[in-house]
């Protein structure tokens, strides 16, 4: 190996940490906080109302859900939440796979 050849390898190691360590990472969802009531939390994940989940095999479906405002109302929005009350048009989880949260390796 000639001077240069371990000069660049030796540069190339030492630079590569500082690299990685320079990105940036953000756990957080792009959604302001104040507006977190809009939407529903799982294993991690954001999701919006109207969205539906299967957590586990044969179980019901959770449903994101938020309640309407009566109209003239002042009082804020309520939070969304998750609910088993199932919408018109729901999942059914007697033999899907688990879709909610984070990917799980099947058994």
């Amino acid at each position: 190996m000639g001077l240069l050849t371990r000069t660049m390898a030796a540069a190339l190691i030492v630079a590569v940490p500082y690299t990685v360590l320079a990105q940036e990472y953000s756990s957080a969802p792009p959604i302001a906080p104040s507006d977190m009531l809009n939407y529903c939390v799982y294993g991690g994940l954001v999701y919006s109302v109207g969205s539906q989940i299967c957590i586990m095999k044969g179980s019901p479906p959770l449903y994101c859900d938020q309640p309407a405002v009566p109209q003239g109302a002042t009082a804020p929005r309520p939070r969304a939440m998750w609910t088993t009350s199932q919408p018109p048009a729901t999942i059914n989880c007697t033999n899907d796979l688990i879709t909610g949260g984070p990917a799980r390796p099947l058994r």
